[in-house]
């Protein structure tokens, strides 16, 4: 509600913006990105409102001044112009600073690694965002080339299965590049099926999801094909995957079938699908959650409930003891989740936060939970001399799982409004050091180096620590939520 669809703070925007606000209804469909790729519109064309989710390439009716109307046809990418609202140091200024820092460091013999970028989309090769404003006095400083190339470990993302291909393509230019699959929930238009009506010409129940098994308006074939990735890719993560309840396809699908009831159950579907083959695999995965905290904790103690009901039954088939104690039943708990999950560019609260970190105790200590634990915990910790930690940004904890990433673009430039900045500083600062990461959420290669500066800069302003600690952090962070995965190349970077 506090989006403004200003292109310039849109990873998503393009100067090729048109908006008719006579458009008749039945062009104003925003197209699917399958539909996008397929009419050779190219995503570079395609413009977005990343809270809205809205392609305003169609001609979509939305709130504009005169002079934000843009009405460029050019289907060359665009420099889009970056303005920051506060006194945050600029992503130049901050590149800068690491990169100066860094190069000391390299020469001391302690590090090489200058950023870890854990969420983007450079592949798609759109719209430049950043480094546009890099000044060419700052590029020969700092030979930026080398610095995008080599100096920064990041995260592709794709979207769509549209997308998957170009994505393990870009990966492959270098080992300092990791892919990661999945169906984003804006592009659940992708893989539906041809399934069209419910009903016989009457009105849909109350309760659409009752009156037919709603998968059935899904074509699942992308899942055995996105193990098959998992399997031919053994450094391969999950995402970008998750729930929204902006999404366009949650708006617009047919009131035939459910309409946005069914649209949500849907999401929930396809994000538990994929966050169960990511366990499966033990990859990581990067997670998108728009206004669906509720339903995003629902699915992970559904998860829950599951494995701990299945864990209970062949525990005592076989003999063993019940509950948190028996340690087949938390093996079993542990392995039907991912080994590490990242929310993407967090935009809940900080009692989100706190409430996604109460369900990993549960999940790593389900003994401190069950029947009472919490306080047998407590009482266990007191009586070795112990307190329970109470420095929530300090705490330590022998396992991470989740992790929260923050961009510069989406926590920054984005959220505008009084409130919605003071709750997300709040967030910010109530997450542990040892769980921050840091996103570009770019789409051109040359923005990765830019884009993650910019949120290093940013989380350190709102933290009141020197850019220089933080990125050390984040630096370590990136890696050990990557390795997860298996990936062993930048061990002595997490020491």
């Amino acid at each position: 509600k506090n989006c403004i669809h200003r292109p310039f703070l849109s990873p998503y925007a393009s100067a090729s913006v048109r908006l008719w606000a006579t458009s008749p209804a039945s062009s104003r469909r925003p197209q699917t990105f399958g539909e996008l790729l397929t009419n050779n519109i190219g995503m570079m064309d395609a413009t977005t409102c990343p809270c809205c989710s809205f392609l305003l390439k169609e001609g979509l009716f939305l709130p504009w001044n005169v002079e934000n109307d843009i009405s460029d046809d050019s289907s060359e990418r665009k420099n889009v112009q970056i303005e920051s609202i506060d006194e945050v140091m600029t992503p130049e200024e901050a590149l800068r600073k690491i990169t100066l820092e860094n190069n000391q460091s390299t020469s001391e013999g302690k590090r090489n690694v200058l950023l870890v970028d854990t969420h983007g989309h450079p592949h798609l090769n759109r719209d430049i965002q950043y480094s546009n404003h890099f000044s060419n006095e700052a590029k020969k400083e700092l030979n930026i080339k080398s610095t995008i190339q080599q100096g920064v470990v990041s995260l592709t993302c794709a979207v769509s299965p549209l997308d998957w291909d170009s994505a393990l393509q870009y990966a492959s230019q270098s080992s300092w590049i990791l892919p990661a699959l999945g169906v984003h929930p804006w592009y659940l238009g992708d893989i539906l099926s041809n399934t069209t009506t419910i009903t016989n010409g009457t009105d849909p129940p109350e309760n659409a999801t009752d009156a037919v098994d709603i998968k059935k308006y899904l074509n699942w074939e992308w899942l055995d094909t996105l193990e098959t990735h998992l399997a031919q890719h053994p450094h391969l993560l999950v995402g970008e995957i998750g729930l929204c309840k902006m999404a366009k396809f949650v708006r617009e699908f047919p009131s035939e079938k459910g309409g946005k009831t069914t649209a949500l159950q849907l999401q929930k579907r396809v994000f538990r699908k994929q966050l169960e083959l990511a366990a499966k695999w033990s990859r990581p995965v990067s997670v998108h959650c728009v206004n669906m905290h509720g339903s995003f904790m629902e699915v992970l103690r559904d998860v829950l409930r599951d494995v701990l009901s299945d864990a209970k039954r062949s525990a005592e088939a076989s003999g063993g003891m019940k509950g948190g104690d028996d340690a087949a039943y938390r093996c079993a708990l542990r392995r039907a989740f991912p080994p590490a999950i990242a929310m993407h560019s967090f935009t809940g609260t900080a009692h989100h936060a706190k409430e996604i970190l109460e369900f990993e105790k549960e999940l790593l200590h389900p003994e401190s939970v069950d029947d009472g634990g919490r306080k047998r915990r407590k009482q266990k910790l007191q009586t070795k001399g112990m307190e329970p930690q109470s420095d929530e940004r300090n705490a330590e904890v022998d396992e991470v799982i989740f992790y929260f990433g923050f961009s510069h673009v989406i926590n920054h430039l984005m959220c505008t409004s009084e409130k919605a900045r003071r709750k997300g500083m709040e967030a910010v600062r109530s997450i542990p050091s040892n769980r921050l990461l840091i996103e570009s959420d770019v789409h051109a290669q040359e923005d990765v180096a830019l884009g993650t500066a910019g949120a290093l800069a940013f989380v350190a302003q709102v933290r009141e620590e020197p850019i220089e600690k933080l990125s050390d952090d984040c630096v370590k962070n990136g890696l050990k939520f990557l390795d997860s995965v298996g990936l062993q190349l930048f061990d002595q970077q997490k020491q």
